[in-house]
């Protein structure tokens, strides 16, 4: 793993979980009101994938994004930190087919910008939306409401015996750290199959692999994973004056809501 920084570009170079190659990403702030643009190494060629849920391809373990034939892969974490951060617009050149799983946290993108000397910027609430927007499926179930302020909360019910029905929530007011180093976790036979194993936590029948770094690790994972899809809104999901309330919600569902709030954006 390497990282340098020159002239205001953060340059990082990791292991690739799903590839097992090298992804190089070079992180550079842009101007205001581009956004989040990844752009992603195709040949020869540099195709442009804005970081928006209409570029959304596949939900299924985790958000990738595509376009023109381009894919990236595992955007949420990075996502979740830029917003953490309070950075809206950035270009983000990728020569890989994902975005570095690190220790499946978002604590080591947040590093990233510290030590390039990107401060953290204050995102103040200036996003209203005049009712409830509400995205269902099953049991699932994932409501934005208005609100003066932003909020998340995530209730989880997962059969494991240290897990079970847990509930947990986050505000602007609260360090990121409090959901930023929270990991990706998982059972312990399909991250085998991933050969994720040896580097994130798994759910074994009666524990976890690794010590956790909150006694409620996994839902605060959850909590992660919902801002950095917000973010797929086209705006830091911090800006909206909403309390978002997800009850057993994945990356389908938060992509479908952050599809919705796009016509807010748009309309405002």
């Amino acid at each position: 793993m390497q990282t340098t920084e020159t002239s205001g570009i953060i340059s990082f170079t990791g292991r690739g979980v799903t590839s097992r190659q090298d992804v190089s990403v070079e992180i550079a702030q842009a101007p205001p009101g581009q956004g989040i643009v990844f752009q992603v190494v195709r040949g020869d060629a540099l195709v442009p994938v804005p970081a928006r849920a209409e570029f959304v391809v596949n939900t299924l373990r985790n958000v990738v994004l595509g376009a023109d034939g381009a894919r990236l892969c595992i955007v949420e974490h990075f996502l979740a930190a830029a917003a953490l951060w309070g950075l809206a617009d950035l270009t983000v050149r990728v020569d890989g087919l994902e975005m570095p799983l690190g220790d499946g946290s978002a604590g080591f993108w947040i590093e990233l910008f510290a030590s390039a000397g990107w401060q953290r910027r204050a995102v103040e609430p200036t996003i209203t939306i005049s009712e409830p927007v509400i995205c269902r499926k099953a049991d699932k179930l994932l409501i934005a409401l208005p609100d003066e302020r932003f909020s998340i909360e995530y209730h989880m019910d997962w059969n494991h015996p240290l897990i079970g029905k847990r509930w947990q929530r986050w505000d602007a007011g609260m360090e990121p750290s409090e959901i930023a180093s929270a990991r990706t976790f998982g059972w312990l036979n399909e991250h085998k199959l991933l050969g994720l194993d040896d580097q994130v936590v798994s759910l074994t029948a009666g524990g976890f692999t690794k010590p956790l770094r909150f006694e409620d690790e996994p839902v605060r994972h959850k909590l992660l994973d919902l801002l950095g899809d917000l973010t797929l809104s086209g705006v830091n999901p911090m800006a909206f004056k909403a309390r978002f309330v997800s009850m057993k919600a994945g990356h389908e569902l938060d992509v479908e809501l952050a599809r919705q709030l796009s016509l807010t954006v748009s309309r405002s």
